[in-house]
């Protein structure tokens, strides 16, 4: 049996031994975590090293391909208005994949240039048809419209509203209603006008007048005339008349 000296002995021999163990493993776990940043920063500046390389051997090679052939742009959807009219060259394979090349390494794309297509607002073609002077159109009757049945010697005041649509004004006591022709019916002619109509503008003219004694159909024509002696009226070339159109009762006719 080993003695009280001798277990002692083996077992501060067990200690040491664990130390030892310890602190070998606590060192390598330093040096491994000290390596770790110092490879990590060798293998960035050989991979950047690498990629600068990289870089200038492209470039060299597109300086190269570059000095015998000539980027063109790439095609666009839309047409463009071509600026120069000299002939044009149509852009080749190699030139294309050249310009992808191109722009690959300056991080732009290459685009088209397009000439804006240029507008015009359409002329308007000058209105050779010039408004008269003298002109007027015929708006409404504003009493006695046309087939207005009265009785025989009735008396009436007809009036009309015309619009001056000439370019000059009516002035007050410088023009006057004329009988044209038909069934006077007793109207005054001429009757001066002594209202002013300025061009566009709307006015009411009245005239006298006294219903036949005959039964029937009657029908008188009036214009507007100028002191000038310069006749206008109405419709397209101011020179239609405008009317008053009644019917005269007669007597009731047996059942």
């Amino acid at each position: 049996m080993p003695t009280k000296n001798e277990t002692s002995r083996k077992n501060k021999i067990r200690r040491k031994a664990l130390v030892w163990m310890l602190s070998s493993l606590v060192l390598l776990a330093l040096a491994c975590v000290r390596s770790t940043p110092s490879s990590l920063a060798v293998d960035s500046v050989a991979t950047e090293a690498s990629a600068q390389t990289a870089d200038a051997g492209i470039e060299m090679t597109l300086q190269a391909l570059l000095g015998s052939a000539t980027v063109e742009n790439l095609p666009s959807d839309t047409a463009a208005i071509p600026t120069d009219s000299g002939p044009s060259e149509t852009p080749t394979l190699e030139s294309l994949q050249l310009t992808q090349l191109a722009a690959a390494l300056t991080g732009t794309a290459a685009s088209p240039t397009a000439t804006k297509e240029s507008t015009s607002a359409p002329s308007k073609t000058p209105n050779s048809t010039t408004a008269p002077c003298y002109a007027a159109r015929y708006v409404y009757d504003e009493t006695y419209p046309d087939g207005t049945r009265v009785d025989p010697g009735q008396t009436m005041q007809k009036t009309w509203r015309l619009q001056n649509v000439g370019t000059c004004d009516w002035k007050g006591g410088e023009y006057e209603l004329v009988f044209l022709g038909g069934d006077r019916m007793s109207g005054t002619t001429p009757l001066t006008i002594n209202i002013t109509v300025l061009a566009g503008a709307y006015a009411n003219f009245t005239i006298n007048f006294v219903a036949p004694g005959v039964p029937g159909t009657y029908h008188g024509d009036w214009m507007l005339r100028t002191k000038a002696g310069d006749t206008f009226g109405v419709g397209p070339s101011s020179d239609l008349p405008f009317w008053i159109e009644i019917i005269v009762r007669g007597a009731t006719p047996t059942p």
